[in-house]
Formats: structure tokens, C-alpha cells, sequence
């Protein structure tokens, strides 16, 4: 039984757009060909429910809820059924549930929207890996069409240290129906903006 990638969606903050993207990503992967399990550690619960609603191409991926503390059952759950990629949507505002989820991560994924209050919540998250020598990307997500604002946010971001995945997330509405609907913006609109910048994001993490 091969144990699959961990990629863990990772912030402090509330409202970042987790589980948005960590869903998105998901059906990405599928859609290239990958085994692909969602393990939902936030007690809100919104990525699981949305695999409640999902049924295009068979309900996958599949969508495993779990509590932080018994991450490890999970992920086992997920190697038995095959995966090749797990992606953890996770708690903001919960170091004691952030924490033993990064342990277990290849990669830390950390979304940023191009405020001022998400960069100052960037640096505690960031240090939550770091410590434990995690691999970690910050992408910038909820991009308004204004370009000069999304440049200001990279630059701060650049200045950080932090590591910047170039590809962006912009705040379109297409990421708000999709997850709606149970899809990702890459079955909701295959050839949008949306699913291009998704498709983008994920093979810049990829590789």
C-alpha cells in the first residue's frame, strides 16, 4: 500500500478561501489523473458537506471527516481506498487542530487574500510549519481585478521571505457556484478564467 502526498491547506485566519481551493485542487487532480481523497479536519464541517451534495464522475473524490486527533486512522482510510494525493481542509483559528495536522504534511499550503489583515495572520501560520520543517507556499487567493492590489500584496509577501507561488486566485463568482453546486470550477466552467488560474495553481505546486 503506497502512501500518498499530503497537502495540507493551512491558515489562521478565517475567511481565506480553504476549503474553496482545497476542493478546487482536488478535482483538479482528479481531472489529470489522480487518485485523490479529501480529509475534512474543520469542525465546520463545509468540506464534507459539500461531498454530501457531489455526484459528478461517481462522487470523487471522496470526502473523509475526521477529527484532527485521529488524522492518522484517516489518512489510513484514504491509502486503503487507493489515494495518491490527500488534501486536508483545516480549522482557522485553532492552533491545537493546525498543528498535528501539519505533521503530517509534504506540503503546506497557505492562502492569502490581498489584505492587510491576511498578511499579518501570514507570518503565524508560516512559523506553525517552519518549526517543524515543512515544506510551505503561499498563494495569494480572492485577488480583486484591480492588478495594483495584487501587486502590492506579492511584494509584501516577497518581502516576508515567504515562498510565493506565482499562479493567483482571483475573487471570481465561479469559485462561489461551483462549490454550491457540489463541482469545481473545472467541471462548473471548464474553460473560464476560474478554472485556468485552479489548473495553474495546481501545477505550479505540483511540480
Amino acid at each position: 500500500m503506497t502512501k500518498p502526498s499530503v497537502l495540507v491547506m493551512a491558515s489562521l485566519k478565517g475567511g481565506s478561501g480553504k476549503t474553496t481551493v482545497c476542493l478546487n485542487l482536488a478535482v483538479a487532480a482528479i481531472e489529470v489523473g489522480l487518485r485523490t481523497v479529501v480529509i475534512d479536519v474543520d469542525p465546520q464541517q463545509a468540506s464534507a458537506k459539500w461531498g454530501d451534495v457531489r455526484t459528478t464522475n461517481g462522487g470523487e473524490p471522496a470526502v473523509i471527516s475526521a477529527m484532527a486527533t485521529r488524522l492518522p486512522q484517516a489518512l489510513d482510510e484514504a491509502s486503503q481506498r487507493g489515494a495518491q494525493l490527500v488534501v486536508v481542509d483545516t480549522a482557522a483559528h485553532a492552533e491545537g487542530i493546525l498543528g498535528p495536522t501539519i505533521d503530517v504534511a509534504d506540503l503546506v499550503l497557505i492562502p492569502c487574500r490581498p489584505c492587510e489583515i491576511d498578511l499579518q495572520h501570514l507570518a503565524a501560520t508560516t512559523q506553525l510549519a517552519e518549526i517543524r520543517s515543512k515544506n510551505v507556499a503561499v498563494f495569494l487567493n480572492a485577488v480583486p481585478m484591480d492588478a495594483a492590489g495584487g501587486r502590492e500584496a506579492e511584494a509584501a509577501v516577497t518581502d516576508m521571505g515567504f515562498n510565493l507561488v506565482p499562479a493567483r486566485i482571483s475573487n471570481l463568482d465561479s469559485f462561489t457556484r461551483a462549490i454550491t453546486g457540489g463541482q469545481g470550477v473545472t467541471e462548473f466552467d471548464p474553460h473560464g478564467r476560474a478554472a485556468a488560474e485552479i489548473r495553474t495553481l495546481f501545477g505550479e505546486i505540483t511540480e
